[in-house]
């Protein structure tokens, strides 16, 4: 059974221009658990729209417990997207759901990117 579904779509060109003036104090913002082997802003953007994607999936956005950096995310060794929550965050999925299966999937151009997370019941 499906819990939730949630898609973004975020322009990389708005990305670049927060990463070019903001540098360390954006990508510890949003992404200080991510695993990236090289941060640009194609790889922010990416990663970014998974996490609206996934706050999107279980009805929250950016609020308590789903802030972005309760969200890490990392590729799998050919490039597919994965997420791990914190334990404050899985706690709040495993109470109000039980246990769940999280489906990412990611795409972009070089404009955009977008992310669509499934959150089904295990």
């Amino acid at each position: 059974m499906i819990i939730g579904h949630g898609i973004d779509l975020i322009e990389i060109d708005r990305v670049t221009s927060i990463y070019s003036k903001f540098k360390n104090s954006f990508v510890h913002k949003y992404f200080k658990n991510d695993i990236i082997e090289a941060i640009n802003p194609r790889v922010l953007a990416n990663n970014f729209a998974i996490k609206e994607a996934f706050s999107k999936s279980i009805g929250l956005g950016f609020r308590d417990p789903c802030y972005p950096n309760n969200i890490a995310v990392s590729r799998k060794e050919l490039g597919k997207p994965e997420i791990k929550l914190n334990y404050k965050l899985q706690k709040y999925l495993i109470e109000n759901f039980g246990d769940f299966v999280i489906h990412v999937t990611l795409t972009d151009t070089k404009k955009h990117s977008i992310a669509s997370v499934i959150i089904e019941k295990s």
